[in-house]
């Protein structure tokens, strides 16, 4: 077994350990959808509303990973082929004439522990400190948004992360502190990575408040995230 096949195993096994929808099953689903969408094999569409469909296939899977039985030749790629059977009903039913017909958030759906609904089903993503970011409207689109910015923060494409530092302190940059602040959960408190770090309590708090939570606000608004307007 690869290290991919290893690490996709550790997450669903991590998930089937935690009933739906508790916290620590949240999280490790969070951390299993980061991981499928980096799998190579996953079906594409130009349709404007792919996410749409990649949301729904990301309930989906929520639902019924317990039903996943990996298969020759590895386990990435019979998940991808699980994945794709789905996915690609999805992406045809955006060209549906009733692609556009409301999906109930709220509608009792069967899960192994019982009953729940889609709403309750979705993986929550939640940024400590980040006073306003994420709502409990439009869940699915904040689901999506929720993943892509975790999936930034681990690998801060353009640096401006890891570029963000107090003075001559490159070890508290804005990437770092974020992964111990807003994917590690619970979070890492200041008092405890000051002195983790050797560095004042109020130079690490004023960072993080006046430079690392406008980064991030900034960065998930390029993902899709629209804050509302204050009155």
């Amino acid at each position: 077994m690869d290290d991919l096949d290893g690490r996709l195993s550790a997450l669903i096994a991590e998930v089937r350990q935690h009933p739906a929808p508790s916290k620590k099953w949240r999280t490790a689903m969070n951390k299993l959808l980061l991981q499928i969408q980096q799998l190579p094999g996953l079906k594409k569409s130009s349709h404007p509303n792919y996410p749409e469909a990649l949301n729904r296939t990301f309930e989906w899977v929520s639902r019924d990973i317990a039903k996943f039985e990996p298969r020759s030749p590895s386990v990435s790629k019979s998940l991808v082929n699980w994945i794709n059977s789905y996915l690609g009903w999805r992406i045809k039913d955006l060209y549906s004439p009733d692609k556009d017909a409301p999906i109930s958030l709220d509608a009792p759906i069967a899960v192994d522990a019982g009953e729940t609904t889609r709403l309750e089903l979705l993986p929550d993503f939640t940024l400590s400190g980040l006073d306003g970011m994420i709502e409990n409207d439009q869940k699915e689109t904040l689901q999506r948004i929720g993943c892509e910015l975790e999936l930034y923060i681990e690998q801060d494409p353009e640096r401006k992360l890891r570029n963000s530092c107090p003075g001559s302190n490159p070890e508290c940059n804005c990437q770092f502190l974020s992964k111990r602040r807003v994917l590690k959960d619970p979070p890492d408190k200041f008092k405890d990575l000051a002195n983790e770090l050797n560095v004042k309590y109020n130079t690490l708090n004023s960072h993080w408040k006046r430079k690392c939570e406008p980064l991030l606000q900034e960065i998930a608004r390029t993902l899709g995230y629209e804050q509302e307007s204050q009155p």
